[in-house]
């Protein structure tokens, strides 16, 4: 997975990370139909979660990280605002 410019501390775990020693080519497809080898090295991954929600915070433009596409991540961005917003609502 590429470096970002962000801290150490908050990007500690991509020494964990199942693709660690995975060509980065393979995370960045030219489409969604092809993220599927991205997607099953992710599914092996301890820190997928991890790598989801720093993807959600950092909002990389492209790529798979955390086994979604930036579309996938983007619609669970979207799920996650109307979440809060509903909750907001009833309280």
């Amino acid at each position: 997975m590429p470096r970002l410019p962000f801290p150490s501390s908050r990007t500690d775990w991509f020494d964990d990370a199942a693709c660690r020693d995975v060509d980065t080519d393979v995370f960045f497809p030219v489409s969604e139909a092809e993220s599927g080898a991205a997607k099953a090295v992710c599914a092996t991954c301890p820190v997928r979660e991890q790598c989801l929600e720093f993807a959600l915070e950092a909002r990389p433009g492209d790529g798979v990280w955390g086994g979604l596409t930036a579309q996938e991540r983007h619609r669970l961005i979207r799920r996650r605002q109307k979440a809060a917003r509903k909750a907001r609502e009833a309280a």
